[in-house]
């Protein structure tokens, strides 16, 4: 059985490694997160380029802003 963490992500603090464990989101979107900081609120990470409505229903409840 493999260990999930259940503590939300900040997409404003969370670093390149914690963020391309999410799901649909590699290396390169990693860096697009954080070259698009900061974040009002979950829905603005859909202004990142790639990440589109598929990808946000994916991760929305894995990230926070605060």
């Amino acid at each position: 059985m493999v260990a999930v963490s259940l503590k939300k992500k900040n997409i404003n603090t969370a670093g390149k490694e914690e963020l391309d464990l999410l799901p649909g989101i590699g290396s390169v979107k990693a860096q697009a997160i954080i070259d698009g900081r900061p974040y009002g609120k979950i829905e603005d990470i859909m202004k990142v380029k790639g990440i589109k409505e598929g990808t946000f229903n994916k991760i929305k409840d894995m990230i926070t802003v605060q």
